[in-house]
């Protein structure tokens, strides 16, 4: 029930996977990474910083139209259908238990699909490096889609992304008649702005959406 960056594309029903909860589990755990300035800036220690990765659920209505965003900064979508459960800024930062390998992941947002509103038609899911830095230079991380009993959609490795891939679109949820269809993307997006990234799926997602007929009379 698992998929790497590098396997074939994922993409079935939820149910087709077995997984038949509404909540699901979009999580990150990735390992403290330092970075540093270059040039002047890397004499003065306080100019180090780690690598810092964010991940958000971004909501899309019929239209590819982003109507809602869950993501570190907004934690709560507008009918609490998505809920960020708490930024971590360096992979290291939520205590010992949110370490990488930990028991509990250190980024995580919950989805109730049975909450999400009717008018959503597809679900967006990213993860950014919010300092620009390529994902390829963390020491080790993954993102994963679970379900409540630890149970796995999907497993992207950071380090198997394309080598200067700083942002991705990690997968999409689209909504069946009375399920989501889950497609693993691993798209990498050249805006590493998670609101700019979030406008690029929308224009992807418009550029799959199949060609009304034209309707011509005699």
């Amino acid at each position: 029930m698992s998929s790497t960056a590098s396997s074939p594309l994922l993409s079935k029903s939820l149910s087709t996977l077995g997984f038949t909860a509404d909540m699901l589990f979009f999580s990150l755990n990735y390992e403290f990474t330092k970075t540093e300035s270059k040039g002047m800036m890397k004499r003065f220690k306080k100019s180090q910083s780690a690598m810092d990765i964010d991940i958000a659920c971004v909501l899309y209505d019929e239209n590819c139209t982003i109507s809602d965003m869950v993501w570190f900064k907004q934690l709560r979508d507008k009918a609490e259908s998505i809920r960020h459960q708490g930024d971590s800024l360096n992979g290291k930062d939520r205590g010992e238990q949110a370490l990488y390998n930990a028991p509990m992941d250190q980024e995580q947002i919950r989805l109730y699909l049975d909450k999400v509103p009717s008018h959503i038609s597809h679900i967006g899911l990213l993860a950014s490096s919010y300092h620009g830095e390529p994902f390829g230079k963390i020491e080790a991380g993954e993102i994963h889609l679970s379900d409540d009993e630890g149970n796995y959609a999907f497993k992207v490795n950071l380090k198997q992304l394309p080598r200067d891939c700083s942002a991705v679109w990690v997968a999409g949820l689209r909504r069946d008649i009375d399920d989501w269809h889950l497609t693993l993307q691993n798209l990498p997006l050249s805006e590493t702005d998670l609101q700019k990234a979030a406008q690029q799926v929308a224009h992807e997602l418009a550029r799959a959406l199949p060609i009304p007929a034209l309707h011509t009379t005699n």
